[in-house]
């Protein structure tokens, strides 16, 4: 499946979750900050994503991706990213504007700065994982 496919297939599940329509959603439509999706929804499209291509996704799966290349260092401190947190979420997230990341960033608000763009490919790269484990089963 494409990313194009994929964009094609979420674009009625974000409908769905925020009230959004259709021509409001790109590819770089901040899911909180421009299509009012608030935390619940988030956990929402995960199952609609799940139902629909079949991949799961964590809610802390950014996190857990930008932790096991930090060989222990400190992720948060008192609930805010540390500068080495950052930079590992900017390797995890490439699809994020870079100044999203900005210093004093809380765990917290992680969700707020994902974007569509951000599903497709996670998507995609879970398809393309799914079907080279079945390819290779």
């Amino acid at each position: 499946m494409t990313e194009q496919q994929i964009y094609e297939r979420l674009v009625p599940l974000i409908t769905e979750i925020t009230g959004a329509r259709p021509q409001q959603i790109t590819l770089q439509s901040n899911l909180v900050q421009d299509l009012g999706a608030e935390s619940v929804d988030l956990l929402d499209l995960s199952f609609l994503i799940e139902e629909n291509f079949g991949v799961g996704i964590d809610a802390d799966e950014f996190e857990q991706q930008a932790v096991s290349k930090m060989n222990g260092a400190e992720y948060a401190r008192d609930g805010v990213l540390t500068e080495q947190a950052l930079e590992q979420l900017k390797l995890a997230l490439p699809e994020v504007p870079t100044d999203k990341f900005r210093t004093g960033l809380k765990k917290i608000e992680i969700p707020a700065i994902l974007n569509v763009a951000v599903f497709v490919h996670l998507i995609h790269r879970k398809l393309q994982m799914k079907n080279t484990e079945a390819t290779h089963a």
